[in-house]
């Protein structure tokens, strides 16, 4: 009886495994599947291999978080550079450079420098994985748009964005998935010209800029200055300052107002008639961009003649994020006029300037528009009383001193136009090099901030 007994208890034990064996299969059968890439092989959601072919998934349904048994303590600490997630969802960009007492962090912004509580700023982690099947979990230390260091358990890792294959970020308790992540971003770089045409927004403090045409530096996060290194090589020292003279920021958008000056000690007046010349006329009504075969400096009565001579502008940009978080687009709106409007160079019997000629100047308004993290779309309408067309062998004589000043576009050539537009491309290269092809004149830029 009693080995009766023992069988009919085995039986249910086994029958027992056996329904939960068929439930757990049940269970997994019914979880969503997720394909490999690789063999479309259909894995368990929570795989993070192809039990096929090996492959790495790279969406991983269910992931879990590494943090959740572990205290959400922030952490903290002196030269963090990243942006920081607050309790109250505001998000500040910039570097801690002291903490008070462990409770107070300073933090410097391209806006000021704030004071915020420790407690307020979100404990940010992540959890990566890279293309070499490697994965780091940690704190965030610093971030850019290259790069993003952690603090693991042994050690500050720096890893490029680049080779990171997958990557959950956490802000507190919230997970941020990469696929989330990777649908937003922010354009690298941030426009201080359009074209030939400066907006509202100047150099970061401290940045050096290089272009074919001129160099710069960003002196404070409201003033910078450039200078057009072709006129200094001829002895027409110049100074171009930029005032940033307004910056409000409303939630998602920014405003800034500026001024600027273009100033020049010792500059050719003949470059200003060859500008304009199609403002000179003959005794018989006909203009001299009619005629090329007469130059500007055949009509002038004194062609070599040096003077100070000076520009002057201001410019309105407005730059907001886009509402599906996919990067920003910008307006700018901005009017020019020089020192000719009251000082016209003086001509030979004959010719003279047309009376409708009172002042010259250039209207414009623009924008730009993030394609993705690298490359922008520009679009420019100007009017301008002195603009010309001209031909990409015109550009290339003028730069390299056949017809102009080397290192400048000035140039008698071209046809009149006062009103064109113009757009292109802006592709950034790496951290320090950009590129912008477009249709007028000089056609294709390049520089280099750092």
């Amino acid at each position: 009886m009693n080995s009766r007994k023992i069988i009919v208890c085995l039986v249910l034990i086994i029958a027992l495994i056996a329904v939960a064996n068929v439930s757990d299969l049940w269970a997994i059968g019914s979880e969503d599947k997720i394909s490999c890439p690789n063999c479309d092989f259909g894995n368990d959601s929570k795989s993070k291999f192809c039990i096929k072919c090996g492959n790495v998934l790279v969406v991983q349904v269910g992931r879990q978080n590494p943090f959740e048994n572990s205290p959400q303590e922030t952490f903290l600490e002196v030269g963090m550079s990243r942006s920081f997630h607050l309790h109250d969802g505001n998000i500040i960009s910039g570097i801690i450079t002291d903490i008070l007492g462990d409770t107070m962090t300073v933090i410097e912004t391209p806006d000021g420098i704030l004071k915020i509580p420790a407690k307020d700023i979100l404990a940010e982690k992540v959890d990566l994985s890279k293309t070499d099947f490697t994965r780091f979990v940690g704190a965030v230390l610093s971030e850019d748009d290259f790069s993003i260091s952690i603090k693991t358990s042994y050690g500050v890792m720096v890893i490029l964005k680049r080779d990171i294959q997958t990557m959950d970020r956490y802000y507190g308790n919230k997970k941020e998935s990469w696929q989330e992540e990777k649908k937003r971003f922010h354009s690298v770089e941030e426009l201080i010209d359009i074209f030939a045409d400066p907006t509202a927004f100047p150099l970061q403090i401290h940045t050096v800029y290089l272009s074919g045409l001129s160099l710069g530096y960003g002196f404070t996060k409201n003033f910078m200055l450039r200078s057009q290194f072709g006129y200094d090589l001829i002895g027409d020292l110049n100074m171009h300052p930029f005032f940033r003279v307004l910056h409000k920021t409303t939630g998602t958008e920014e405003w800034n107002l500026g001024i600027g000056a273009r100033l020049f000690n010792r500059h050719k007046i003949k470059l200003q008639a060859e500008k304009y010349s199609h403002w000179i006329k003959d005794e018989t009504g006909r203009r001299l961009s009619e005629d090329n075969s007469i130059e500007v400096k055949d009509v002038m009565d004194d062609p070599d003649k040096r003077e100070f001579f000076a520009s002057v502008y201001v410019v309105l940009s407005s730059r907001e994020s886009l509402t599906s978080g996919r990067g920003k687009w910008g307006w700018h709106v901005g009017a020019e006029t020089s020192t000719m409007a009251f000082s016209k160079p003086d001509l030979v019997p004959g010719f003279k300037w047309d009376d409708e000629f009172k002042m010259p100047y250039r209207i414009w308004t623009a924008m730009d528009y993030d394609l993705n993290k690298k490359l922008k779309f520009l679009i420019e309408i100007f009017a301008d009383n002195g603009y010309k067309f001209l031909e990409i062998q015109d550009v290339a004589e003028s730069y390299f001193g056949n017809t102009g000043e080397p290192f400048t576009i000035e140039t008698q050539a071209g046809e009149y136009q006062p009103l064109s537009l113009d757009f292109g491309f802006l592709h950034t290269i790496n951290e320090t090099f950009r590129y912008t092809v477009h249709f007028q004149a000089p056609f294709v830029t390049f520089y280099w901030k750092w």
